[in-house]
């Protein structure tokens, strides 16, 4: 046998059906559901409240909260933690 005959599945191509086969496998680089402009916070808006900040603060990930939310989320975690633990 001739040397292409031996060195015919080496080639350098990467087929649609691998790729589709290793997309598959792999779960990675998959879009099931298209999300909607509702289902997308505006970037000038809290975290908490979904509202436009008017007193915005940042925390060093980058995730903006209005300071009234935050300060009332950590009263509210706080008292909740308070009783949970008597």
């Amino acid at each position: 046998m001739t040397r292409h005959g031996k060195n015919c599945t080496a080639g350098a191509v990467y087929s649609y059906h691998e790729r589709k086969k290793d997309t598959a496998a792999s779960g990675y680089g998959t879009q099931r559901v298209r999300v909607g402009r509702d289902a997308i916070k505006d970037f000038d808006c809290c975290c908490l409240s979904l509202q436009p900040c008017r007193d915005p603060v940042v925390t060093p990930e980058g995730f903006l909260y209005e300071r009234e939310a935050i300060v009332g989320y950590l009263l509210h975690q706080k008292t909740k933690i308070a009783r949970e633990t008597k």
